[in-house]
């Protein structure tokens, strides 16, 4: 009975610090795995960075429980059921979802990166472990329960107050997209120049610095609404400072095709256009600034409603 009891124990242990571990590295990474979850074009991005962030704290407050033997009767259970949902989600995405990468799952965020086969094994793993979770007992008493409660407070809060969302961001910090318009007009007389059509119809110029994180994120999250909303990429142009080299090295990091338009400024004109900041993302309607966006506050809908 003992030996049965230490194994349970032990067994329990380990799949908890594997949950634990899978929660710390994904907040670690919490950019990225925002992003991985958006690709899947099923959710808006406000509704995926809070969706990400519950999951993560889930996953935390899960862990901590089959560490503690708090409790046990849920999570067994409730370990099993993850186990088992998330081995199938990663065996039918490529069916559901072939556009989303199947190099790295993000079960531990970019930290440790396990392709979609490796971890299905894992999972496999964990799951042919998990019976041995029914043979140990926990524990119960009121002081388990506070700490259960305020753990899981603390975990919630704290995934949404140390990287809080981007709409958070926004709505405490309220910085809009600014321009310089005068420069941003000689800016547009430059695009015009290298034979773009920027003064004409609905265009939607993205003024990226090719070396910012916030810019590859953005151009992202915009490649994700353009592919979920079929739009017409004839509309999109990103405008660079640099060279080609470190553009060619954005678009290969942020796996965003080239198919858009794209053109490279001199730095003194797009600084001054942007006031040193970026990205802006701008609406054009002949010509004339519609919206700015920057990337904390970048509206799908918004954008969507523009060009449709």
């Amino acid at each position: 009975m003992r030996i049965k009891s230490s194994i349970a124990a032990i067994v329990r242990i380990f799949v908890g610090l594997v949950f634990v571990f899978s929660a710390v590295t994904k907040y670690i990474s919490i950019e990225a795995f925002d992003m991985f979850v958006f690709e899947h074009g099923l959710f808006s991005w406000v509704f995926t960075t809070f969706a990400t962030r519950i999951l993560i704290s889930f996953e935390a407050v899960l862990g901590l429980l089959l560490l503690s033997g708090i409790y046990l009767r849920f999570t067994r259970v409730a370990t099993v059921g993850v186990l088992v949902l998330f081995t199938l989600y990663v065996a039918l995405k490529p069916y559901f979802f072939p556009n989303v990468g199947e190099d790295n799952c993000h079960c531990f965020g970019t930290v440790l990166l396990l392709s979609d086969s490796q971890t299905i094994i894992k999972n496999l793993v964990l799951l042919a472990l998990s019976p041995f979770l029914f043979l140990g007992r926990g524990w119960q008493t009121i002081k388990a329960k506070w700490f259960v409660l305020i753990f899981s407070v603390v975990a919630l809060s704290s995934a949404f107050i140390i990287r809080p969302p981007d709409v958070i961001v926004h709505a405490i910090y309220g910085k809009q997209a600014e321009l310089d318009e005068a420069k941003f007009d000689d800016l547009l007389d430059y695009l015009s120049s290298e034979g773009m059509d920027v003064r004409h119809g609905k265009k939607i110029l993205c003024l990226y610095a090719p070396i910012c994180k916030h810019c590859q994120r953005t151009a992202i999250k915009l490649n994700v609404m353009i592919n979920r909303h079929s739009l017409d990429k004839a509309c999109f142009v990103n405008v660079f400072w640099g060279n080609d080299k470190m553009v060619d090295a954005f678009y290969k990091r942020t796996e965003v095709g080239k198919d858009m338009t794209t053109c490279i400024v001199p730095a003194p004109m797009f600084l001054s256009a942007t006031k040193g900041k970026q990205p802006v993302v701008v609406l054009l309607d002949n010509g004339g600034i519609v919206e700015l966006y920057k990337s904390t506050n970048l509206n799908e809908a918004g954008i969507v409603d523009f060009l449709k």
